[in-house]
């Protein structure tokens, strides 16, 4: 089956994320700059990167190389023309996470914003544990279920409505399960709402780690 993502505009899906009602591209940008002060990480890979949302905030900090995953050639393409010459070390790859092989040489921080909700979560938390120094830092944003919400969002931008079949919310029982079958250990959580009123969790876990989750 088609992957939906490969067939939705990317004007779609950032105006879609930068509508009152969503503003869910605030949000993504805003976690990881957080994400980057709190670790200073040398090396990110931001996966499901789009248009290179949240690049901005990596530009003058302690981070020397960018890894941007994403499935749409379109999305990376037009990542590189936004972001190369701006962002030292940039590295693009048009892969799909879920994949047996490795993407990337491993970097300090993983950040994976809506999209685990997509992917098969075993063969998923696999790639990124070979994709993460030891050690290194593994932060995934996830969103919440609603009473009353639509998991997506509906918009004037009806493509992304081919999404709501894919998309399954993943518990954080099922996360931590998972991550910790592959070495990581869940250190930090919070929850988040955004002004469209929905709810998303930020979990953060260490490879290698033996912390506990606050």
């Amino acid at each position: 089956m088609r992957n939906p993502w490969l067939d939705i505009p990317l004007a779609d899906y950032e105006e879609h994320m930068a509508l009152p009602t969503v503003d869910q591209s605030r949000l993504l940008a805003e976690q990881l700059a957080i994400l980057v002060s709190t670790y200073s990480p040398r090396s990110v890979a931001v996966l499901g990167c789009a248009g290179g949302n949240g690049f901005d905030c990596l530009v003058g900090t302690t981070v020397t190389r960018v890894v941007g995953v994403d499935i749409n050639p379109a999305y990376i393409e037009r990542t590189r023309r936004r972001y190369e010459g701006r962002i030292p070390g940039l590295e693009l790859h048009i892969a799909d996470i879920q994949t047996s092989a490795t993407l990337f040489e491993p970097v300090d921080l993983i950040y994976a914003a809506l999209i685990l909700e997509y992917v098969d979560l075993p063969q998923t938390m696999q790639t990124l544990q070979r994709c993460c120094r030891h050690h290194g830092v593994l932060a995934v944003l996830a969103q919440l279920p609603h009473d009353t919400m639509a998991h997506v969002s509906p918009s004037p931008y009806t493509s992304l409505q081919s999404l709501a079949p894919r998309l399954r919310l993943v518990s954080d029982e099922e996360l931590q399960r998972q991550a910790r079958q592959v070495g990581f250990a869940p250190t930090h959580s919070r929850t988040l709402l955004s002004a469209g009123g929905k709810h998303f969790r930020v979990n953060e876990f260490r490879l290698g780690s033996e912390a506990h989750a606050e």
